[in-house]
């Protein structure tokens, strides 16, 4: 299983639910067929924002006949239309690869896509319209460490028939292929070179595979590798690592040190205090597992100390001030403490509800303090864009009304984004609702932000396998945002992301016939299957964090990360090795209190919905 939020690292299916009998989706399909948009369709639409949609879709199947000023009409006509927006990136690409190159420049516009940015800049090689500046992008673009688009192939010959793609600059490409385990790509990158750069790929292979050797034969002269090396030693061999370290050349002994010291401190290997204890260079990984480490040994001082180690703005994130105060309570500073804890105790928030369960102090979860105007509602009720996209979310078509909705907001200001994530709410689209509402700085506005979506089949569900909805609403939450189309990069789908292979076996064992990854697109099907899953976690750990992590990371990770004793649950929540998994604990618990908030008006703290204590794993197993 895997989650959402934060990251929302997913795909549509393309999965439709159309309203029967719509007149809009039955001239969309004609459309798609290849039919034109007709006279009737024009009137049909006429002053509608829908006919956007068609006349996007029309020319999009007709790209072959597009002119520059025909789009630049469209663009004008429709600037509200992500379809028409996105023609321009279809007619760029579609130009490219027709080699015409002052039409490219003529649609070209700020972007992200690398395919576009090879064509412009090929554009301006090609017309006589290069600059100075455009070198260092395209020497950007080339020296990345994975494959570039072909549509990248023209550009890159012509800066290398220019001079441009020097030794130096290759070499540093291929210490970016190597660094992301490249060495096919390397090794063909290095061929110019004439035998330059083989002994750094050597380097690179034996760092590796025999970290050792590296370190003591040829890590001085590639220091390079060195953190990969002594990371990856401290991995297979602890020991070792540690007895090789003192022998190391002082030129590289820090960077090692570094290295083997973030790895057993991921590990909660013992081993780590001392080196951890010593004056490392700064590193974004190291530096809060250090906190981390020091957490899961209850070296309160220590945690202190390290804490203090970290940049002052990061010390002041709710995270670290959080820890700072449990360790100042517990060394004896405990008016230092309350004051922090107070402070904390006034978010709404992981670490902001363990600091009031600290002080015993309520919830700071309230009502909206002010809601958005009529009058502002009103004004963006009328726009184009969100007309659109609610309209194409009440056809159904999810995978347009999204993008339509993403583009719209991008235009609006705070203020009017505001308004429409009330929209939204109105419009029973929990996505949109609640990705605006936060975004838009709407945090105290919860029944956009936590909507109750799916919420009778949810409660249907947890109710047969005896969960609490609340749990299952914030899991659910976490996961999709209640979108029921969509694909998660690793391949999970749908409101629980169910992988199709769990899928496949939970179809036999609750007897529903698989037909296929789409079963999973079921809401019904989803749920069942989801909670069936979550519940056989919490039988098998028997605490809800645990069954939480479980259903994000998987039981088998989840049995090792268990404690030798029991165990707070901050602590173990704070000291979960996988960031991905320790956020989604933290947001899926969060998220219980504020549904159990909203679906009985009570503010039951996180220690009254799960045990405060992690119990110890079982020695026997």
């Amino acid at each position: 299983m895997k989650a959402w939020i934060g990251r929302l690292a997913i795909v549509s299916l393309g999965i439709c639910n159309p309203a029967s009998g719509s007149e809009f989706l039955a001239d969309l399909r004609a459309v798609e067929a290849g039919k034109p948009v007709t006279q009737a369709m024009r009137i049909r639409w006429e002053n509608q924002p829908q006919l956007a949609e068609l006349v996007a879709e029309s020319t999009r199947q007709r790209l072959q006949t597009l002119t520059v000023d025909r789009l630049q009409a469209l663009l004008t006509a429709y600037p509200y239309s992500a379809t028409i927006a996105n023609l321009r990136g279809q007619y760029w690409a579609r130009l490219g690869r027709q080699k015409r190159w002052a039409e490219v420049l003529r649609v070209a516009s700020p972007t992200d896509d690398i395919e576009l940015q090879c064509y412009q800049l090929e554009a301006a090689a090609r017309t006589g319209n290069w600059r100075a500046e455009l070198s260092q992008d395209a020497i950007q673009i080339w020296t990345h460490g994975l494959s570039r688009p072909k549509a990248c192939d023209g550009l890159f010959q012509w800066i290398d028939q220019q001079g441009l793609i020097t030794p130096a600059v290759r070499l540093r490409r291929i210490d970016r292929a190597l660094a992301a385990n490249q060495l096919n790509l390397a090794q063909w990158l290095a061929k110019p070179l004439a035998g330059q750069a083989d002994g750094h790929i050597t380097a690179w292979r034996v760092a590796r595979q025999t970290p050792g050797n590296f370190l003591a034969t040829r890590a001085v002269a590639f220091p390079e590798w060195v953190d990969m090396a002594a990371y990856r030693l401290a991995g297979e061999d602890p020991d070792t690592a540690l007895a090789l370290l003192p022998t190391l050349d002082a030129s590289i002994q820090l960077s090692a040190a570094s290295a083997i010291a973030r790895r057993l401190a991921i590990a909660r290997n013992p081993k780590a205090s001392a080196l951890l204890k010593q004056d490392l260079p700064e590193h974004p990984v190291l530096d809060p597992w250090r906190v981390r480490f020091f957490l899961s040994q209850q070296e309160w001082p220590a945690v202190l100390d390290a804490i203090g180690r970290l940049p002052p703005s990061v010390q002041q994130e709710p995270e670290w001030a959080y820890w700072s105060a449990r360790a100042l309570a517990m060394t004896g500073s405990a008016d230092l403490a309350m004051e922090q804890f107070k402070r904390l105790a006034e978010d709404v928030s992981w670490y902001g509800f363990l600091a009031a369960d600290y002080l015993q102090l309520p919830y700071s979860i309230k009502p909206p303090a002010q809601r958005v105007s009529a009058a502002r509602l009103q004004v963006v009720r009328e726009m184009p864009g969100i007309q659109l996209a609610l309209a194409l979310h009440a056809e159904g078509l999810t995978v347009r009304a999204r993008r339509q909705w993403d583009y719209a907001i991008g235009l609006l200001s705070e203020s009017d984004q505001q308004a429409a994530a009330e929209l939204a709410g109105e419009a029973n689209w929990p996505s949109r609702a609640a990705i605006t509402a936060h975004q838009s700085g709407l945090f105290d506005h919860y029944h956009l932000r936590y909507p109750l979506a799916h919420e009778a089949l949810i409660t249907q569900y947890s109710d047969r396998h005896q969960l609490a909805p609340s749990w299952v609403l914030g899991l659910t939450r976490s996961e999709s945002l209640f979108m029921r189309d969509i694909r998660s990069p690793v391949g999970a789908i749908g409101l629980m992301q169910i992988m199709p292979a769990t899928g496949r076996t939970l179809s036999k064992t609750l007897k529903i016939r698989w037909q296929g990854n789409l079963t999973l697109i079921d809401p019904t099907i989803n749920v069942r299957f989801g909670t069936y899953y979550l519940k056989q976690q919490l039988e098998r750990f028997g605490h809800p964090a645990l069954a939480t992590a479980a259903y994000n990371a998987g039981p088998n990770r989840v049995s090792s990360w268990l404690p030798e004793a029991p165990m707070a649950l901050d602590l173990w929540v704070a000291t979960i090795p996988y960031s991905e998994t320790r956020n989604y604990v933290q947001r899926v618990l969060t998220a219980q209190v504020l549904y159990e908030w909203r679906y009985t008006n009570r503010l039951l703290r996180i220690e009254n919905l799960v045990d405060p204590f992690i119990p110890a794993q079982d020695p026997s197993t």
